[in-house]
C-alpha cells in the first residue's frame, strides 16, 4: 500500500494550509463559498438530469446543456477549490475520515457515470433533441437518475465528515 502521510504532512505545512488553520475567518469562508459552488455544480446537473428523464420539459435539450454547463464547470472549479483549502487544513485527519473518503469515491464515480454519459450522447447519430425523447435512451435514463443518486450521496457524505471520525 502507497504511504500517503509524507504527501499529506507537505500539504499541511503549505503557507496556505497554515492561513487557512490560523485566520478565525478563512474556514467559515471557504465552507460558504463550497456551498456555493454546491448549489453551482448540483443545481445545473439535477435540473439537466430531470430533462433527459423527462420530468423537466425542455424544449431543446442542446440549449439547456449548453445553458447549465458552464454553471457546472464554474461550481466544480469553485468547489474544488474550496475543497482543497478545507482538505489542507487539516489534510491528516480528513483522509482517514470514512465519510470524506466515501466522498471522494463518490465524487470519482459521479464522473465517470457523466464521462460515459457524454461518450455515450456524443455517439448517438440521432439528432441530440432525441436522447431524452426515445425509447432508446433508457439506458441514458438511468445513468441521469445514477447521476442524481451519486450526487446527492456526495452532499450526503460530506455533510457527515463532521460527524464522522
Amino acid at each position: 500500500m502507497i504511504e500517503f502521510e509524507p504527501a499529506l504532512r507537505t500539504i499541511l505545512e503549505m503557507p496556505l494550509s497554515q492561513f487557512v488553520r490560523s485566520a478565525v475567518w478563512a474556514y467559515p469562508i471557504l465552507e460558504m463559498l463550497h456551498i456555493l459552488g454546491l448549489g453551482l455544480l448540483f443545481g445545473p446537473i439535477i435540473i439537466y438530469d430531470l430533462r433527459v428523464i423527462g420530468i423537466v420539459c425542455a424544449s431543446n435539450p442542446n440549449a439547456l446543456a449548453a445553458l447549465l454547463l458552464p454553471w457546472v464547470w464554474t461550481g466544480f472549479t469553485v468547489n474544488a477549490t474550496s475543497g482543497f483549502l478545507l482538505f489542507a487544513s487539516d489534510a491528516i485527519e480528513f483522509a482517514a475520515n470514512p465519510a470524506f473518503q466515501a466522498k471522494m469515491a463518490l465524487i470519482l464515480l459521479a464522473g465517470l457515470n457523466a464521462a460515459v454519459f457524454q461518450y455515450r450522447a456524443s455517439r448517438c447519430e440521432a439528432d441530440r433533441e432525441a436522447i431524452a425523447d426515445t425509447s432508446q435512451t433508457s439506458g441514458m435514463r438511468l445513468q441521469a437518475a445514477i447521476s442524481i443518486l451519486l450526487w446527492l450521496s456526495v452532499i450526503v457524505a460530506g455533510r457527515l465528515i463532521a460527524y464522522v471520525a
